[in-house]
């Protein structure tokens, strides 16, 4: 009678003779097998396959699959060379990577990338040194939108003593940017003097000028954020700049100041203080949702965007067209949005002098020829959607673009955010804390792996279910 080790390695044997490697694997992995001399020879064979396999998995996009293909492969043994071989290629890969969205200024999906790295246990002490790099500089581009330049220049000058390769086109980009920060550190100071002179005047005219001159160098100011609000809240900007064009139009609730008490007055500054503190963690956050046989979407998750031509650090709905850099911002006001023309901008032809709240169907045109449809598809929500109306691109080219509030309704529903006509179920995008997450009902697939209810959106996702498909890119 066989031992039981022989007839392990005998279903191995068959099981590998059938292309099930994953179960001749299993089975050549016990304990109880895997010392005998055969079963070592054996799992050199199913080794060998499990390395072939991952790499065409790492190709075709199914990273975590061809990695546990590969870790499989080192454990079962006899096929080191091969398997060394294949981290040092990607190691060479993600490094590349690393550097290409570095100099691009993707610094959050550089960060994504190194995790994965760190998770696989490639790139050593280079990953490490672009890790610290990423960090300074992403730390350094908050620093800069919040006005704080001569720290950020700072930043940017560590990082560059800190590239793996000295040489480097990166190290004379930083460079060049600590430069520009060095000088407008000068420009800001003397923004901020005259922007406190004439919140001291009450020249609220002066203080929405000055205050947008601050933003547009750095849009996350806090002195410029406070007085811009404080200057809207002076003019009663809800009543002498609302749009007045289309019926039924729905005005935010007017502030009652002279009835306001001392505990009302405590309360809104709280509101307000956790409102900045949300928007600050997700100012600027971009995502593109691709989705099959309906098109792509821009997402913005920050309450302020920037419309204008495309540039680095410039435009978070960027068009190509004859627009400037920075030609426009809307702004999400509690319920409202409000649109700040910095060069010529109209709504349903009436060229703007100020701040104006959009409604529901207004049609803004940017410079000549950018026009862009305003919606709020749902009642409840204040999320709401730009749709082209002109033959401009976008960068990258989608088919609308979603200002996103609390929540986006992706479905076949005529009030979703995104219509899915196809779609038997709805899928929900949602904030949690820093996060990105979506829900639904159906069974689904995220990167190969199957989930029920949702999970988180990061870096490059992709998600498929029984009748739709749909990938989120971070940019």
């Amino acid at each position: 009678m066989f031992p039981t080790w022989r007839l392990k390695i005998r279903e191995a044997q068959i099981a590998l003779n059938e292309g099930r490697w994953d179960e001749a694997s299993a089975l050549l992995a016990q304990e109880s097998v895997r010392d005998f001399l055969p079963a070592r020879r054996l799992s050199h064979k199913v080794a060998t396959h499990l390395v072939e396999r991952a790499q065409r998995r790492i190709e075709q996009g199914e990273s975590s699959a061809g990695w546990r293909d590969l870790e499989q492969a080192a454990y079962l043994g006899g096929c080191d060379d091969q398997v060394l071989a294949l981290r040092e290629d990607h190691t060479r890969r993600g490094l590349d990577r690393i550097r290409q969205l570095v100099q691009s200024g993707e610094t959050n999906l550089a960060g994504e990338q190194i995790a994965r790295m760190e998770k696989r246990r490639l790139g050593g002490d280079q990953r490490r040194a672009w890790k610290l790099v990423v960090s300074l500089i992403s730390r350094a581009k908050q620093l800069s939108h919040q006005g704080q330049m001569t720290p950020a220049a700072e930043l940017l000058q560590r990082a560059q003593r800190l590239l793996p390769d000295a040489s480097d086109p990166i190290a004379a980009e930083l460079s060049a940017r600590q430069q520009l920060l060095e000088q407008q550190a000068g420009e800001i100071q003397e923004l901020a003097v005259g922007l406190h002179e004439a919140v001291a005047a009450e020249a609220w005219t002066s203080v929405l000028r000055s205050a947008e001159a601050l933003l547009e160098l750095a849009p996350e100011h806090p002195a410029a954020l406070k007085a811009r609000r404080k200057a809207w809240q002076a003019v009663d900007m809800h009543e002498t700049l609302a749009y007045q064009g289309r019926p039924r139009q729905v005005r935010p609730p007017r502030v009652n100041r002279a009835s306001q008490s001392t505990r009302g007055a405590s309360a809104q500054e709280d509101t307000v203080s956790k409102r900045d503190r949300q928007e600050k963690k997700m100012s600027g956050k971009r995502v593109v949702a691709w989705i099959d046989e309906v098109g792509g979407y821009l997402i913005c998750l920050g309450n302020e965007v920037m419309l204008g031509q495309p540039s680095q650090d410039g435009a978070d709905i960027p068009f190509l067209a004859d627009l400037s850099r920075h030609h426009a911002t809307i702004r999400r006001e509690g319920e409202s949005y409000v649109l700040t023309p910095i060069h010529r901008a109209s709504i349903d032809g009436k060229v703007l002098a100020g701040p104006t709240v959009l409604n529901d169907g207004a049609l803004i045109e940017l410079g000549d020829s950018v026009r862009l449809k305003f919606l709020r598809p749902h009642a409840l929500s204040a999320t709401a959607i730009l749709t082209i109306e002109s033959h401009h691109k976008t960068e990258p080219a989608v088919d609308g673009i979603v200002l996103m509030s609390e929540s986006c309704i992706l479905g076949p529903q005529s009030q979703s955010h995104i219509r899915c006509r196809n779609w038997s179920d709805d899928l929900v995008l949602f904030r949690r804390d820093n996060d990105l997450q979506f829900r639904t009902s159906a069974t689904v697939e995220v990167d190969g792996e199957a989930t029920a209810g949702g999970a988180v959106i990061s870096g490059i996702c992709q998600v498929s279910g029984e009748d739709f498909a749909l990938s989120f890119e971070e940019i």
